[in-house]
């Protein structure tokens, strides 16, 4: 009897399989999925290689059923759940397990997403808008720009600065922005393109131009590592406008105040990723070098005082190695925290197309160009 019974429900089994299989999303590039035990999978693992593997396997999202007998029965035989064909995958191939790995994001966990490499005050469109990636030459990324009509602006105005005292402060409004992995900088993401391990973001960055300032030219600066974008990032910004704030009723005697990031570029083909490598990168005496980009936001009430300072420290980097700085990238809105002090200066070290080696390179050139700007505002 229990024979004829186990026989039963198998042929059950098998029938239902094969008339009402029910497809599940195995790995979504949309959205992230749930566990059977509630925990959180990674999303778009391995989507087109499944896709071709297993055509019969359908990308759709189902609602998931609680197990039926027949079902229990099963995976208690065979460990596997014929409504999930996961179990299937993992069963011949072990190293698939490893994947229903919690995923970290920048919301709050009621709304766990993948997100993007790109900031939240700027969407994709306006990204593309700043760097019309489909309308240059990729060879000729860095003339063109280079040709472009170059704006006069006056020299900041002087300031008195008590150099036995800290006179510049750094800090990372986005302080888990990160680069390309290397074989020196391996990381595991936190996010796209981030990490909440300093020694792989722009908190190492910020470390070094903190030494060389202090150990080849003598200026006392503080750095600010705190993380202001983790684990929620929407409210970075105002995150560390409170650090620099409290950090200035301290040490008023900072007047240059610089927030180090990592610029992103869509990278979403071979054509974007040259155009990527072309706006980030380039060979000075055969080593691979971030370039650098200034940001200016119009917003705050002393813009035009920023502004001229961002024009002086571009400068003073391209005397060194012209082309190393971007032009001025101007916002059409926002303060980016600058409206503390008319030296202030958001400055982006390379890109999510360079490595970490690469932003640490232009380091040195970073922190002389801000030694030779000092020595210009000094009273």
């Amino acid at each position: 009897m229990v024979i004829i019974i186990g026989l039963l429900a198998l042929f059950a089994g098998m029938r239902n399989m094969i008339l009402s299989y029910p497809s599940v999303e195995v790995f979504s590039q949309q959205e992230t999925k749930e566990s059977g035990d509630g925990g959180q999978l990674v999303s778009g693992l391995l989507h087109t290689v499944l896709d071709k593997a297993f055509p019969a396997i359908r990308s759709e999202t189902v609602q998931r059923e609680e197990g039926s007998i027949l079902q229990v029965l099963v995976r208690m035989v065979t460990r596997l759940n014929y409504k999930d064909p996961r179990t299937f995958i993992a069963a011949q191939l072990p190293i698939m397990g490893s994947y229903g790995l919690p995923v970290s994001s920048r919301g709050n966990s009621d709304n766990i997403n993948r997100g993007d490499p790109y900031d939240p005050e700027e969407d994709l469109s306006e990204i593309l808008r700043q760097y019309n990636p489909g309308d240059i030459d990729i060879d000729d990324a860095i003339n063109e720009e280079a040709g472009l009509p170059e704006q006069v602006f006056q020299s900041p105005g002087k300031t008195s600065l008590n150099m036995e005292m800290p006179v510049v402060l750094i800090y990372h409004t986005h302080t888990s922005e990160a680069y390309r992995p290397s074989k020196a900088y391996n990381y595991t993401p936190t996010d796209v393109d981030r990490t909440i391990d300093p020694r792989y973001s722009v908190v190492r960055v910020g470390k070094e131009l903190q030494q060389i300032l202090q150990s080849q030219y003598g200026i006392k600066s503080l750095h600010i590592t705190t993380f202001h974008d983790y684990p929620d990032y929407s409210p970075s910004y105002s995150r560390s406008l409170k650090s620099i704030s409290d950090t200035l009723a301290k040490y008023p005697s900072i007047k240059i105040i610089l927030d180090l990031h990592r610029d992103a570029f869509p990278m979403r083909n071979r054509a974007e990723e040259q155009n990527a490598r072309a706006l980030s990168a380039m060979n000075m005496g055969g080593t691979e070098t971030a370039r650098l980009t200034l940001v200016w936001g119009p917003g705050s009430p002393n813009s035009s005082e920023t502004r001229k300072f961002a024009e002086l420290l571009k400068n003073k980097i391209n005397q060194q190695n012209p082309g190393l700085c971007r032009r001025v990238l101007e916002k059409e809105t926002g303060q980016y925290n600058q409206q503390l002090s008319n030296y202030s200066a958001l400055i982006e070290v390379g890109s999510n197309a360079n490595t970490m080696e690469e932003a640490l390179n232009s380091v040195p050139y970073l922190a002389k160009a801000i030694s030779d700007a000092i020595k210009e505002i000094q009273e």
